[in-house]
């Protein structure tokens, strides 16, 4: 539990702020760089969810 945990936190933190450091084009930006930091995040957390429970269990 505590692994996996601070793993997807470490995923989210990781695309959060590449996708806010990179961001242009003003608050139209803004909102797209945001739902493709979602995207991207959730789709990483699944897959990485997938691989450690393999690999825990």
């Amino acid at each position: 539990g505590l692994v996996k945990s601070a793993c997807f936190g470490l995923i989210l933190s990781l695309v959060g702020c590449y996708k806010g450091f990179y961001t242009t084009g003003g608050a139209q930006g803004v909102g797209k760089a945001t739902t493709q930091a979602v995207v991207i995040a959730s789709v990483s957390i699944l897959i990485s969810d997938y691989f450690l429970t393999a690999a825990m269990f």
